[in-house]
Order: structure tokens, then C-alpha cells, then sequence
């Protein structure tokens, strides 16, 4: 009896010991799934998603992920991305319908887009730029008629050749010159939506200059016309009230050289 009662122990003991076995393969199953079944987003899906965003603020990034780590507990649509310590040399991620998704990470931050440089030295693109596109200036803001262009107004950005015909790599072209129309935000600044480099304009009070040998005379006027450098207009005298022409010679100032009645 004593024996028997042993074998039957030791039977025992080895049920178990396959039913806990079992119950941990099952569970382990079960917990695969739910992994599975989450929401979820690839590192390299998300090193995008803080790409596309920095580049909305100007800037090129390189975000410090692993691109074939998953991340579990949210979707793409559900990530906001946010500056972390008044900076985006590092980012916060956390997900809209689940507050205990969070994550930082660095960006290994480019020169600035809005950093842009004279002599061309545009050197922010790492990947080769291809012959169907260009790095051109486009406006970070929307500018109304009239405005001057500043260098805190443009934003260097890679667009496509047959979008961006006319227009412009170079800030000394640009700087300064004011728009012939509104733009919107993002617009590719082209030659003709830009006025010439007008040194008087129409309806501006200038300086009218008149030499008769060594007799200087100079009188005060209104510009009844735009112009550049060496440009003929009409101006009007204000103390004579009369319509004399001459050539503009430098901001504001007009030099006569006959009368017209």
C-alpha cells in the first residue's frame, strides 16, 4: 500500500507540473496576440513623422531611432510631436488616445532651412539632389503688394524643375526687392512677382537738382512716376507747381535738364 500511495504521489506531481506547463504555453499564446492585436508604429514610420514636422518649422532633422524597432500603443494619426526644454534638438512624442504613450527623442539637428547663406554654400540636404529638382527660395509667411523682401522672410526648400522656372538660389537677387502682388505662404518666389530695384516712386516726395554751371539749385517735388537708376520720368515742382523731367540719379533725388510746359 505504501508503494502504491508513492507511485500515485509522483503521478501526481508530473500532472501538475504538464497542466502548469500547458497553462504557460496557452497564456504566453494569448499574450502574443494581445501584443500583436495592438496599435502600433515602426521606428521608421515615426523618424518620418518628426522629419515631416521639423520641416514645417524650417528646420532638418535626422531623429536618433532605430528604424526597424516597433513601437506598440498608438498609430501614425494619433501622434502629436512637441519641442522639449524651448528646443527641437530634442522631441516629445505622446499619443492622443493613450496617455501612457511617451517617448523622447534627439534629432541630430541640420543647419537651419531658414540659416541661409550668399555664396550657395546650401549645404543642409544630405541626400544628392537630382537634376529634376532645385533648391530655390520660397516665402515662410504670406506678403502682401508692396512689401520688402526680407531674409527672415524666405525659406530655402528643394522643388521640383518644372515648378520652380524663374525662380531664385540667390539672396542678393531678392533682398530688398518689393512684391508686384500678394503671395501666400510657401510661394515659390519667382522674377515677375518682384518690381525693379525702384530708386523713386510714383507719388514720393524727392529732390529735384538742377545745375546751371557753377549755380546749384534745389527744389522740392513729387515723382509722378517710378524709376530706376538713369530712368526718365516726370516730376512735379511743388513751390512752382510745374511738370519738369529729368533723370533719376539716386534714391529720391531727380536731376533736370529741360522744362516741360
Amino acid at each position: 500500500m505504501i508503494t502504491a500511495k508513492i507511485i500515485f504521489t509522483i503521478l501526481e506531481g508530473k500532472l501538475v507540473i504538464k497542466i502548469i506547463i500547458l497553462l504557460t504555453v496557452i497564456w504566453s499564446s494569448f499574450s502574443m496576440k494581445s501584443i500583436a492585436s495592438q496599435e502600433k508604429i515602426s521606428g521608421y514610420n515615426l523618424a518620418n513623422l518628426i522629419i515631416e514636422r521639423l520641416k514645417k518649422e524650417g528646420l532638418s532633422s535626422h531623429p536618433v531611432i532605430k528604424k526597424n524597432r516597433v513601437f506598440f500603443g498608438c498609430t501614425s494619426n494619433n501622434v502629436v510631436i512637441t519641442k522639449r526644454y524651448e528646443s527641437w534638438k530634442t522631441v516629445e512624442l505622446t499619443c492622443q488616445t493613450n496617455k501612457s504613450w511617451n517617448y523622447t527623442f534627439r534629432t541630430k539637428l541640420a543647419n537651419s532651412i531658414e540659416v541661409v547663406k550668399t555664396d550657395k554654400s546650401y549645404g543642409f540636404l544630405k541626400k544628392p539632389i537630382t537634376k529634376k529638382t532645385s533648391n530655390v527660395f520660397v516665402l515662410k509667411h504670406y506678403k502682401k503688394k508692396g512689401d520688402k523682401i526680407a531674409k527672415s522672410d524666405l525659406v530655402l526648400s528643394e522643388e521640383k524643375n518644372i515648378l520652380s522656372n524663374g525662380a531664385f538660389d540667390d539672396l542678393k537677387l531678392i533682398l530688398g526687392k518689393r512684391l508686384k502682388r500678394s503671395l501666400s505662404k510657401g510661394a515659390i518666389l519667382k522674377a515677375n512677382h518682384l518690381n525693379p530695384d525702384w530708386l523713386v516712386y510714383k507719388n514720393q516726395k524727392v529732390t529735384i537738382e538742377h545745375n546751371i554751371g557753377e549755380i546749384y539749385v534745389k527744389m522740392n517735388g513729387i515723382a509722378l512716376s517710378n524709376g530706376v537708376k538713369g530712368d526718365r520720368i516726370l516730376v512735379k515742382n511743388i513751390s512752382s507747381n510745374k511738370t519738369v523731367e529729368g533723370f533719376v540719379k539716386s534714391e529720391k533725388k531727380i536731376s533736370i535738364f529741360s522744362k516741360i510746359h
